[in-house]
């Protein structure tokens, strides 16, 4: 969905090629119906009805065969009378059978809609007699249809029959005997539902595939059998590692050494890279490219190569120990924030080590006349003794090779790859120097991938942190230097010589400036705000220079879940930035505002939480000053069905409840105080209590934590409505929940207390701590913030006191508000309005100065890098929108200030320490 260069598009608006339909046209009568739906092209014969589920027929194809296949299937499928559909062009076919498509929907070309099993029986068996001498890939949802290859079958819905989920995503559904709606499952494996048996052998479907006849791999959420064998016995399976649609990767245990290894495996079928290479054909090039190279020590040494039924496998050493991306962020002092003189000392020079074997891996390919093609921070790993050995040589080859799958998969990582080489779809020599800028870049700080968007923007990021962390001059310049793709091809040597001489020993002999308290003077405070109002102009331009009123599916540039959910959105859609934008100007552009008035907000439409659904709608209607509309627009939710499916404030009940606090208050309405109150007896009679916390856990998945989705946000809406109605049940419930959070704290690296996003299980037992807003100690913070400042509590300010540190951040990967740095700089400005210390202000600035570093110049105006940083994005959650509630606030945050935008309900808040702890 990345096909707009700027922006993230709906793939629906590429247009087809004219290949499969110069197909149907030759082949189809006129009278036959034919329309659109994302990639497919469907197509109905006159007077024939459609049913709704049963037996459907999946044929699969390649993007090299598709057209032909279509060809052979159109007559038996015209004089069959029966409705199908075909993926519009063989790009399409492409991107279906490609590495990262879903696993339980590769492979299909062709899906036809029998009437009843009879018909099914019989279009089954010319489909497979017309199509024998093709081949496609296996579809992991389906059997094959006896004696094909290409044909396959589930049950399964034929028209579209979904209900709206809490997150505004729709799921299909399909009917019981009874007429009981349940959801319309497609496994990366055969199921089957429970009321149904297989046609042909009369069984259930097994839990996992277990036919003779399939492949090893199973779903992406039950691993492999422990214990199988391959190869005749020389390797079993361990454990299942991941999947994805090209194969599974699983660790293993050679049984002639001993040893363990790693398996990964191929389906054919499956297509890599822009010219769809077969992925067996791939991973034998890749286990010819390692066996070369297997006498260097610099990397991954493969074990075997062989074919189990229809798959291939590459076994590889098992390398105990992590990626080099990883590395850089756990021991970052950056990341960890130990900028002690002493760790950054030690970061470095063991990072000089690590840089120079990569060094050595780069020239030991060049003599052999071998292009990495693909040098990523992911595919460098580094063992516990810090032995450097690099995987993943899908995209190497050699610089003579043929075309076809000896010059590799012809892929790139963003942000490791020069334009030259991008346009041409291939790799060269300086390439790989130019990744290893970007890999060295990548260990000082995260921020090579923002050359996908903006060429500049990596630099800007390097001066800033280069200053902040007193950089040796030598390094920068390295890093400039192989960073630059118009470049010279280093020498190896001189290179090396030049890795060994950064002088890191004598870079620091006192904390950098980031190391130590922030200091603002009042020049320096008058010139921010001067960056930060033209930036504000800037970006408010942008949002009305490009808002499109002609399109439907959104009005401004916005993440690619604006197409998944819906036009309107806080968190993605239209009212993200209106809000925004009100808040700068005052006012909204009326032609902006009558396009999202036009909009839906039907329960088919959106779902009725806060960030996703009408009840942020509302809000935002009532803050640009519509109270009416938003009265209303918040009515039609009160009867959503996914209501009180999700307790949280993201999408569940305690957004909504907050919303109608919101609206209770502006508008004076009363229902919206009582609706409020309803959702708080609800939250209150669903919770679990455990030795006084609180929590909402759900059986099927693990417990959120944080603001968005776990008890902080669901605490934080309880706090408001105590505020509005006094009741101390509220309050004691929405402290337990506070509590419950609180009482996940782990340490993190260096000592700091941070949060995972869930709770940890048997099967996770350690998890990933996260700092933002939306997961993590953002969010907890803001709700704990305002706890205290209510009951004056001091065990709650403790607490504060303990998790600020860990916000005081002035670098993350990302800009945005969710889960970057804009979310920690708010949190920040809450701190300082709370708290009264000036420091925190200071720090908030700081962080301000990082964000500002990311804003892109476009014609249009000024706008920030959205999720993954490799499109611009207006929205809320991730893009410009976000960022614009943080650096606006930063001009009148002030201790006792209520300024936060971020959709809190601080005029509800109960006097200073009103209410005892």
């Amino acid at each position: 969905m990345t096909h707009h260069p700027r922006w993230f598009e709906d793939f629906e608006r590429r247009a087809p090629s004219g290949e499969h339909l110069r197909e149907y046209r030759a082949a189809m009568p006129p009278s036959w119906l034919l329309w659109r739906r994302g990639y497919w092209l469907l197509t109905s014969p006159p007077q024939v009805p459609a049913v709704a589920q049963g037996w459907k027929l999946h044929v699969s194809a390649t993007s090299e065969n598709s057209a032909e296949l279509l060809r052979a299937a159109l007559p038996l499928l015209r004089d069959a009378a029966v409705h199908f559909k075909f993926l519009m062009d063989p790009a399409a076919m492409l991107e279906s059978n490609g590495k990262s498509f879903p696993r339980g929907s590769s492979g299909k070309f062709i899906t036809v809609y029998p009437q009843d099993e009879q018909e099914f029986r019989a279009v089954g068996d010319a489909l497979t007699a017309a199509l024998a001498g093709f081949d496609g890939p296996h579809i992991l949802s389906d059997r094959r249809y006896p004696g094909s290859r290409v044909v396959h079958y589930r049950y399964g819905g034929f028209v579209s029959i979904s209900r709206m989920r809490p997150s505004g995503m729709k799921e299909l559904l399909i009917r019981t005997p009874d007429g009981e709606p349940v959801v319309d499952i497609r496994h990366p494996y055969f199921h089957l539902p429970a009321w149904v048996r297989d046609p042909f052998t009369g069984e259930a479907a097994p839990e996992r595939p277990a036919a003779a006849d399939e492949p090893a791999e199973t779903g992406a959420d039950a691993p492999a059998d422990t214990g199988i064998t391959l190869a005749d016995g020389r390797f079993t399976v361990v454990s299942a590692m991941k999947f994805s649609n090209r194969g599974g990767i699983y660790h293993g245990i050679d049984n002639e050494t001993g040893a363990d290894v790693l398996i990964r495996e191929a389906r054919p079928g499956v297509q890599i890279g822009p010219d769809g290479t077969d992925a067996v054909l791939l991973l034998r090039h890749e286990y010819d490219i390692l066996a070369e190279l297997a006498d260097t020590g610099l990397f991954v040494r493969p074990v075997a190569f062989f074919t189990e039924w229809e798959h291939s496998f590459l076994v590889e050493e098992f390398i105990e120990g992590t990626h080099l991306g990883h590395l850089g962020i756990v021991e970052n002092p950056v990341y960890n924030l130990d900028l002690s003189a002493e760790r950054l000392t030690d970061y470095y020079e063991r990072f000089r080590a690590l840089w120079l074997r990569v060094a050595d891996a780069i020239a030991v390919c060049h003599e052999r006349g071998i292009v990495l093609g693909d040098l990523s921070l992911t595919n460098i790993m580094v063992t516990g003794d810090d032995r450097v050995l690099l995987i993943d040589m899908e995209s190497a080859f050699h610089e003579d090779a043929p075309a076809g799958p000896a010059r590799g998969a012809r892929l790139y990582t963003p942000g490791m790859v020069t334009r030259r080489a991008r346009l041409a779809a291939q790799g060269d020599r300086g390439t790989d120097y130019y990744a290893f800028g970007g890999l060295i870049l990548g260990c000082v700080m995260l921020c090579h991938q923002t050359d996908f968007i903006d060429r500049t923007m990596p630099r800007r990021l390097l001066a800033e942190v280069a200053a902040d962390l007193g950089l040796p001059a030598e390094l920068v310049r390295l890093i400039t230097d192989l960073y630059d793709e118009d470049a010279d091809l280093p020498d190896p040597d001189a290179l090396r010589a030049r890795i060994e001489a950064l002088p890191f020993g004598d870079a620091w002999r006192q904390p950098p400036p980031l190391g130590l308290p922030p200091v603002t003077d009042a020049a320096a405070r008058v010139e921010l705000h001067k960056r930060v109002e033209a930036t504000l102009q800037g970006v408010a331009e942008f949002w009305t220079g490009t808002a499109d009123l002609d399109r439907q599916d959104r009005l401004f540039p916005a993440d690619v879940a604006v197409f998944r959910t819906n036009p309107l959105s806080l968190a993605h859609g239209a009212y993200g930035p209106l809000y925004a934008l009100h808040r700068l100007r005052g006012s909204v552009p009326d032609e902006l505002h009558a396009w999202a008035l036009r909009q839906s907000t039907a329960h088919d439409a959106m779902p009725a939480g806060l960030y996703l659904g009408t009840a942020g709608v509302a809000w935002a209607q009532s803050a640009m000053g519509h109270v009416d509309i938003a009265v209303r627009t918040l009515q039609g939710a009160h009867d959503h069905p996914q209501l009180l499916t999700e307790p949280g404030v993201l999408t569940g009940a305690a957004g909504y409840g907050m919303a109608c606090l919101r609206l209770w208050r502006d508008s004076g309405v009363a229902e919206f105080l009582d609706r409020a109150v309803a959702v708080g007896g609800h939250l209150a009679r669903t919770a679990r209590r455990e030795n006084g916390p609180a929590s909402w856990p759900d059986a099927s998945r693990p417990t959120p934590i944080g603001y968005a989705d776990g008890a902080s946000g669901i605490a934080l809406f309880l706090l408001g409505l105590h505020g509005a109605t006094g009741d101390p049940a509220v309050l004691e419930l929405g402290r337990a929940a506070l509590d419950f959070d609180l009482s996940q704290m782990v340490a993190g690296a260096g000592g700091r207390l941070s949060f995972p996003a869930t709770v940890a299980t048997d099967d996770k037992p350690t998890m990933v701590v996260r700092h933002y807003w939306d997961h993590g100690t953002a969010g907890v913070l803001t709700t704990l913030l305002r706890y205290h400042h209510v009951t004056g509590d001091p065990a709650l300010r403790a607490r504060i006191d303990e998790l600020l540190p860990d916000v005081r951040r002035k670098y993350t990967v990302f800009p945005q508000l969710f889960h970057g740095t804009s979310g920690l700089g708010n949190v920040l400005l809450d701190a300082y309005e709370f708290l009264g210390d000036a420091e925190l202000l200071a720090e908030a600035e700081r962080v301000a100065e990082s964000v500002l570093c990311m804003a892109i110049e476009r014609p249009e105006g000024i706008v920030f890098p959205g999720e993954q940083t490799v499109r611009e994005s207006c929205d809320l959650a991730s893009g410009s929108a976000g960022v614009a509630l943080f650096l606006d606030r930063l001009r009148t945050a002030r201790p006792g200030g209520r300024t936060n935008g971020n959709f809190v309900l601080d005029d509800l808040l109960p006097a200073a320490g009103r209410t005892g702890a």
